[in-house]
């Protein structure tokens, strides 16, 4: 018997895809996007698809494992959470629970998951890692310039007159975009590429800008001094929903041009160009990718980029907008009711530089697990960070494969795919939909949801009844803000779909959710906290050249980049990850440096040296040499490359701000 079941994609993207599993005598033959889902709209990437291929792949491990002397042996459950319980015991007791490291991201981010941090919070607290390697800076951001990063629904890109794709190449993390871009453009919108790096839209854009990685920030500023100089701007918007327009048109007054064009490698004309765009053809949508905060001045940049389109009037109207994230969401969801962190005694360790406060730390760290995550292949300077969790006494990995992280580890547990699993998926990066998870088949062999770990760890620790409600009621307790919204798990189990009640346009009325209740191009919050009140350019960490056949020592940029068939770390070959990666170099670069379509070069800088495959592309910012993140081989991994910088806001790492050298090599 043959039936369908519908399900999401967990993995940690715009779209939130929903996704049919087609099951026959208990096992899915084949996943298919829910053509029922009012925005993904019945297709799927190629990593949605994989979800099948990890469930069944021959690698995936399914039983639970403990190092030995000579490798890895299979135990029992009841063995693994004996003893990773008893490791536990001795180290509060001997320790306090500060000794005990949480180590997770999002990299799977179903509403359940909040319940793993749920049993270290039961357990009186634990150091965990906080910040983020992606977005936080940005964040931070948007809650100086408007109270909280807020994005229009995707039907509104409709309305615009241009859209500007600035730092995001939507047909790799943000598909489904791709459509209404393409209707807005059929409907007389203009289409603006701003990306160091040649995107999949290129050729469908009218104006293609290509600036220096990092250098955004400057980029943005020198727009607006151009739209202000020529009285392109909102003076309605300025006056009655604005604070600060004055003293940030002051600081306008300090830049020149010619050091912004000299500065971005971006001419004065095509500077113009955009000016032109914002200043005189809105409504303009902005639309943001995570890529362009990754650096020394990320926060800033987003925040020049905020002030230039509110200053030339397109926040709060149809068609307008920088969309970067959707935070409105948290609203309708109650994680702490899962979490449930109150009283909970946390010590927190940025992820970024995690490391250096794991070697440091008081109390020492004496046992980590590891959940949602391979920090091995996904944090800077990965030798420093293997360096360190090499020195805690007891580490337990939860996967589903090994990877280079859980080699490291003394406990492997298996835990189940999404496919296996009941929960639902929302993101708080874009659309408003969210999906109920229905489970399609049994999990595989001795595979246990992650919750059901944890249960079981509390109840060898004393507090199982604090881990152990019906999957109903931990689920209904997430969703009790949509209940005065008429929105129950019932109806929500019966729908599959549902959409939060979002403005499609926020801040239409003009109402912020600063301090002023007003858009802040001078933010009192930001001066408050350390920063400085308005958006400035922040050079990147890594000085560079202008020019690449100059004498220096590493004087490319190396962009680690989000892979195109895979997500972050769970990469398409896995195990079998390619031993050369292929890296991405424009046509003046291979002819500078001597290098031909395919051929092999060494790629290098002072932390880490690889050997790589060349594929010459035509178009970017001339000096940038693009690697996809995930990978691992030759005795390194991508961030091998990458330095433990950091962003200007928040906790965010600047892994972008990365320089490299590359050279023909016959070996």
């Amino acid at each position: 018997m043959v039936r369908h079941v519908k399900t999401a994609c967990p993995l940690d993207c715009w779209d939130t895809c929903s996704i049919l599993a087609e099951v026959e005598d208990g096992r899915v033959v084949r996943l298919m996007g829910d053509p029922s889902h009012p925005i993904t709209q019945g297709t799927i990437c190629s990593r949605g698809r994989r979800l099948k291929d990890r469930l069944y792949a021959e690698d995936r491990i399914v039983h639970p494992l403990k190092r030995n002397q000579h490798g890895w042996e299979r135990i029992s459950w009841d063995q693994a959470l004996d003893e990773i319980a008893h490791r536990m015991r001795e180290t509060v007791a001997s320790y306090g629970h500060h000794a005990i490291l949480h180590a997770y991201d999002w990299g799977s981010g179903t509403v359940l998951k909040n319940l793993n941090q749920r049993f270290f919070y039961q357990l009186g607290g634990c150091t965990e890692t906080v910040g983020s390697l992606c977005w936080d800076a940005g964040l931070e951001a948007q809650r100086y310039d408007f109270g909280e990063a807020r994005s229009h629904s995707p039907e509104d890109l409709s309305n615009a007159r241009a859209i500007v794709v600035w730092g995001r190449n939507l047909a790799v993390t943000n598909m489904h975009m791709v459509p209404y871009v393409k209707r807005a453009q059929a409907a007389g919108a203009k289409l603006i590429v701003v990306n160091p790096l040649p995107t999949d839209l290129d050729g469908r854009a009218d104006l293609r800008i290509q600036p220096r990685p990092g250098t955004d920030g400057a980029l943005a500023l020198g727009v607006l001094k151009i739209c202000r100089d020529h009285d392109w701007l909102d003076h309605r918007f300025l006056h009655s929903h604005s604070h600060g327009w004055p003293a940030f048109a002051a600081f306008l007054d300090t830049l020149d041009l010619t050091d912004v064009s000299r500065e971005t490698d971006v001419s004065t004309a095509d500077m113009t160009a955009l000016a032109e765009i914002y200043g005189l053809q809105g409504p303009v949508s902005t639309l943001l990718g995570i890529g362009l905060q990754r650096h020394a001045g990320g926060g800033n940049a987003i925040r020049a980029i905020d002030a230039l389109a509110a200053a030339t009037g397109q926040i709060g109207v149809p068609g307008g907008g920088v969309n970067y994230a959707n935070r409105a969401i948290k609203a309708y969801f109650d994680q702490q009711a899962l979490s449930g962190r109150a009283g909970a005694n946390v010590r927190a360790f940025f992820r970024g530089t995690q490391a250096d406060e794991i070697i440091s730390s008081d109390p020492p760290i004496q046992v980590m697990v590891v959940t949602r995550t391979n920090p091995v292949t996904q944090v800077p300077d990965t030798r420093r960070l293997v360096e360190a969790y090499q020195r805690i006494p007891c580490k337990v990995v939860i996967d589903q494969f090994m990877t280079p992280t859980a080699e490291l580890a003394d406990y492997f547990l298996p835990c189940t795919n999404v496919l296996e699993d009941e929960d639902f998926m929302f993101s708080t990066m874009w659309h408003g939909y969210v999906t109920y998870i229905e489970q399609a088949v049994q999990p595989r062999g001795e595979a246990l949801p992650e919750w059901e770990i944890f249960a079981r760890l509390a109840d060898r620790l004393g507090f199982g009844d604090a881990m152990r409600r019906p999957l109903e009621e931990w689920l209904s307790a997430a969703m009790r803000p949509l209940e005065k919204h008429g929105i129950s798990l019932e109806t929500f189990r019966e729908q599959g779909t549902i959409r939060l009640p979002l403005d499609d346009v926020p801040w239409a009325d003009g109402k912020f959710l600063t301090p002023s209740g007003k858009f802040e191009f001078v933010s009192d919050v930001a001066r408050q906290e350390g920063q400085k009140a308005h958006a400035e350019y922040i050079p990147p960490h890594e000085p560079f050249t202008s020019d690449a056949s100059v004498d220096a020592l590493h004087p490319l940029t190396l962009l680690t980049v989000h892979p195109r068939t895979s997500e972050n770390s769970q990469h398409r070959d896995m195990p079998n990850v390619p031993e050369i990666p292929v890296v991405e170099i424009s046509d003046e670069l291979a002819k500078l440096r001597g290098l031909e379509n395919g051929a092999l070069a060494k790629l290098w800088n002072d932390q880490a040296e690889i050997m790589v495959k060349v594929r010459v592309v035509a178009g970017g910012h001339p000096w940038t040499v693009k690697m996809e993140s995930g990978w691992w081989g030759q005795g390194v991994t991508t961030n091998h490359f990458t330095k433990t910088y950091q962003a200007d806001f928040g906790r965010q790492t600047a892994q972008y701000d990365c320089t490299c050298e590359i050279a023909p090599t016959t070996r």
